[in-house]
């Protein structure tokens, strides 16, 4: 973002909705990428931009794909990372039960799972999880929670200071949200 802006651009990294400092939807259950989609063509409204360069990772890259079909003549190009394009959803049946995929699928699994924690806890625990090399696959009987070592340090490029401030976000908006979009 930083080096985006540096060189003239404009970077703007929105909250998709029901994370950071943006409100939850009255339903979250209910909620579509659609929606996060039409979200995206919202703030180019708002902010009166005609065109824009859109970078999704992980989850952020359904809504930028999403956008780019439905929206082509306001789109300058798109860059994803940990997600390739699949014109309809995939199926996750045939992959690992143990996989945090599969398991955040299931309604009350990861409320349960990350209700043993804090806020803090839960949010150090995915950045240690998710900066190895390996993908967190839970044995029968073991939550994913359970994977991380707690005595674990967190990756190199992600502070105390970072874990405090997105902590603090999820304290405010809880995890309610985050389990439906993309999991749900």
């Amino acid at each position: 973002m930083l080096a985006v802006a540096a060189a003239g651009y404009r970077a703007i990294a929105p909250d998709s909705r029901g994370y950071g400092l943006s409100d939850q939807p009255p339903e979250p259950e209910k909620a579509t990428f659609d929606e996060l989609a039409d979200d995206l063509l919202g703030i180019l409204d708002f902010l009166n931009i005609p065109k824009a360069f859109f970078v999704g990772k992980d989850f952020g890259v359904i809504p930028a794909y999403d956008f780019a079909v439905k929206h082509p003549d306001r789109v300058c190009g798109v860059v994803t990372l940990g997600f390739p394009y699949f014109p309809v959803m995939i199926s996750f049946d045939p992959l690992p039960e143990g996989l945090y995929i599969k398991r955040w699928q299931e309604p009350g699994r990861a409320e349960a799972d990350f209700g043993r924690l804090d806020a803090k806890t839960v949010v150090r625990n995915v950045y240690i999880l998710f900066s190895e090399s390996e993908i967190p696959i839970a044995e029968e009987g073991r939550e994913i929670m359970d994977l991380v070592d707690p005595s674990a340090p967190l990756p190199p490029w992600f502070t105390e200071d970072d874990l405090q401030i997105y902590a603090a976000l999820y304290e405010k908006s809880g995890f309610r949200f985050p389990l439906q979009i993309p999991y749900r």
